[in-house]
């Protein structure tokens, strides 16, 4: 499964695209380490959990199922998916991010660039992972690479006033 990430406005809202058709909707408010989608028109959350080692879990805001979490594991971390397990891991230059199985098998890539206003970027999910599950580990991933970019963004501002000082 493709799908484009999108931020249509300068609001902190993106979409996951497949095609024209928007698949999930992700909102993250900027000072708090949480965030909610819809996906699929069910409505999620990721809850924050942890200090320094953070894990985030989803799930869903109606019935507060737990659809996933996403937690350290020694010096990985891992997300936990119905019965499957994957690592979070760089996937090398120009690659991005994604889950690898345990079986060493890429399971999902993702990729975003940040712009001065706007975030967008690429999600590919392997065809095996069944698509409810496939557009919650895509959500997470976008969410989490979308932090990762603000961190980014935000370390480099620090540094650059502190060296003007």
């Amino acid at each position: 499964m493709e799908l484009a990430l999108v931020q249509p406005s300068l609001r902190r809202e993106w979409s996951l695209l497949r095609g024209d058709e928007v698949v999930a909707t992700l909102w993250i408010p900027l000072f708090r380490r949480r965030a909610a989608a819809e996906i699929a028109g069910r409505r999620v959350t990721f809850e924050r959990e942890g200090g320094v080692r953070t894990a985030y879990l989803v799930r869903d805001a109606t019935t507060g199922e737990q659809l996933a979490r996403f937690r350290p594991e020694g010096l990985h971390r891992v997300l936990e998916l119905g019965d499957q397990r994957a690592e979070w891991k760089r996937l090398g230059p120009g690659k991005g991010f994604g889950f690898v199985g345990a079986d060493g098998e890429q399971v999902l890539s993702a990729k975003v660039a940040s712009g001065i206003a706007r975030t967008q970027g690429e999600v590919e999910v392997d065809d095996s992972i069944p698509e409810r599950d496939a557009l919650v580990a895509a959500v997470l991933a976008s969410f989490l690479l979308i932090r990762k970019a603000e961190d980014t963004a935000s370390a480099a501002a620090s540094s650059t006033a502190v060296a003007t000082l």
